[in-house]
């Protein structure tokens, strides 16, 4: 599913688990080098080490206005699980309107 690009828009700070964590640093400073380019798989990169290395961080299932979550929450296996988890761990480091894009 598509979304149209919400236009240019700052990075907010990250989320404080985030801090502690040299590979979260390593991978947040390359995605803000990133940030006025295609900044994709920076995104990806750092929404799956959170997932994998520090899941207590990874926020609950968005409950307003999220189109991806019941979509995710429909599924059953193990990939889209994983998936799910990497689309609400980038609320910990992307603005909301991106955020929620993938």
């Amino acid at each position: 599913m598509m979304v149209e690009d919400p236009g240019p828009t700052e990075l907010p700070l990250p989320a404080p688990c985030l801090w502690g964590c040299p590979e979260c640093v390593r991978l947040l400073l390359a995605l803000a080098d990133a940030w006025a380019d295609d900044c994709f798989w920076e995104q990806l990169q750092t929404a799956r080490h959170i997932v994998e290395a520090h899941p207590e961080c990874v926020p609950a299932q968005h409950l307003n206005r999220c189109k991806l979550c019941p979509q995710y929450a429909s599924r059953a296996d193990d990939d889209a699980a994983r998936v799910w988890a990497q689309h609400r761990a980038r609320d910990l480091f992307m603005p909301p309107e991106v955020a929620r894009m993938l």
